[in-house]
Order: structure tokens, then sequence, then C-alpha cells
């Protein structure tokens, strides 16, 4: 009797538990798209917003120039997109004639300057794409700095044949094969 009552006891507590952590990841999700914006940028602002949409698994890539009019160096320190469940600051470096991609945590943009994010440079790294993303349409990127500002860019998808130097446009059509 002693060791039925422990064992639904133990059954209890456990669901309880379970039931609790539940919910709490609901009221945390709720919350979490309920939270008002980060303050916007008045200095930083994110421009030509592009994604090289590639099936999944892969991670699709995405760039765009970002402005800083600032007199001081303003820090990148992460995106999101309600249309990815993922996004990530990553850098190409090459050594040796390797190229090689690695996850950064912050990337500085210059006072009074730009930075482009582009192709064998920074970029961002996004995966688990929503359901029925395809081509031309276009996906909201929020941009966070250190200082707890953000930034907010419409990003256009396109094709896995963008090419970077022509603003994103499938140039394949124009390639010579």
């Amino acid at each position: 009797m002693k060791k039925a009552l422990t064992r639904t006891l133990g059954f209890s507590a456990g669901l309880l538990l379970a039931t609790a952590a539940w919910g709490h990841g609901q009221n945390a999700a709720h919350h979490a798209s309920a939270a008002p914006p980060a303050k916007a940028s008045a200095t930083v602002t994110a421009s030509g917003c592009w994604i090289r949409l590639i099936p999944s698994p892969a991670p699709s890539g995405g760039f765009f120039v970002a402005h800083n009019a600032g007199s001081e160096d303003a820090v990148l320190t992460g995106a999101h997109s309600p249309d990815y469940g993922m996004v990530m600051l990553h850098e190409t470096t090459e050594s040796d004639g390797m190229s090689k991609m690695a996850m950064v945590h912050q990337v500085a943009i210059p006072a009074g300057k730009d930075l482009a994010f582009k192709p064998g440079s920074y970029h961002l790294m996004l995966e688990q794409p929503r359901a029925g993303l395809k081509i031309g349409d276009t996906v909201r990127l929020e941009l966070t700095l250190a200082n707890g500002e953000g930034v907010s860019t419409t990003c256009e998808v396109k094709s896995p044949k963008a090419m970077p130097g022509a603003g994103g446009h499938d140039m394949s059509q124009h390639m010579k094969h």
C-alpha cells in the first residue's frame, strides 16, 4: 500500500510539474510575442535586405547593408524574424585557400560608415523557415543592438541562384554556360 501511494504521489507530482512547465512555456511564448518592440535606433538603419532561399534543411542566407549615422560604433548582437525559427550572425573567413563559416556573437558597425552583410563576409544564417515561404515573399527582420535598441527591415525572398553583385537578382538566365 505504501509503495502504491508513493508511486501515485510521484506520478502526480511529475504530472503537476509538467503541466506547470507547459503553462509557463505557453505564457512565456505569449508574453514574448506581446512584448513591446525594442526602441528603434535613431542612428542605425538597414537597407537592401534579401534572403537567398535554400530548400530545408539547409540554412538560407540573409544579406543587407547596415548604416551607422552615429558618432560612435554600434554593435549588432542578434537578429530575429517571425518567419524563421532561428536567425544567427555569421562570418565567412578564408585561410590558406579554404573558406569557413562561423557564428559570431557581435558585429561592430563603424561610426559614420556602412557595413555590408554579403556572401563571403558577414551574413545571416536563417533556419527553420515557416511553412509555405516562397520566392517573392517578404520577410520582416528585427536586428538587435548592444545598447538595447532595434532596427527593423523587410527582406525580399530570392532564388537560390540570386547573385550578390546584382542586388540579389537571379542572374542565371544572363550567364553563359
